[in-house]
């Protein structure tokens, strides 16, 4: 099972091309293809499927934002929540041409008096899934996991700064 990302020319040619075998990976790719600031203005396109007959019996693309759009006018941002790998074409759509209002204010994960384990499951939900918060914290999955089981962390206090730097800067 192959979740497809790419960068399609306006005229169809597919100038990069890649498969992930979960749609984590693949979501993360895609956000990144999304963020690339060298292709705003061109006419590229970020094309996002998922395999065939997972979330349509097509093999339509599900995702599909235009670089030379702009945010909300049939282009999507990298940082869009909405984003989900499992949306239908129409969702997908409505959100390509939907403005994203306004984000809610980052939370204070070093002040959050919640246990480790609880703020490491809350983070990872908030950034989409442990993989991401994992990447974002520059820790192993198998090491974030532990944490969100409840095992010691001699870098706590470190990981809820950059938690809290992290959601700042997004």
């Amino acid at each position: 099972m192959s979740w497809i990302v790419r960068l399609r020319a306006q005229e169809g040619d597919i100038l990069e091309n890649a498969s992930y075998g979960t749609p984590s990976a693949a979501m993360s790719a895609y956000r990144a293809l999304l963020g690339r600031q060298e292709l705003v203005g061109q006419h590229m396109a970020a094309v996002f499927k998922p395999p065939r007959g997972l979330v349509t019996q097509s093999n339509t693309s599900t995702w599909f934002s235009r670089f030379d759009r702009e945010l909300g006018a049939g282009r999507i941002g990298p940082d869009d929540p909405r984003l989900d790998p499992y949306a239908d074409e129409t969702t997908a759509a409505s959100v390509a041409n939907t403005p994203l209002g306004p984000l809610p204010e980052p939370i204070d994960w070093e002040a959050d008096p919640r246990p480790f384990a609880e703020v490491c499951k809350a983070w990872a939900k908030a950034v989409g899934s442990r993989d991401a918060a994992a990447h974002w914290l520059r820790v192993s999955r198998k090491t974030f996991d532990g944490w969100c089981d409840g095992r010691g962390a001699s870098q706590e206090k470190m990981a809820r700064r950059l938690m809290t730097l992290t959601d700042r800067l997004a």
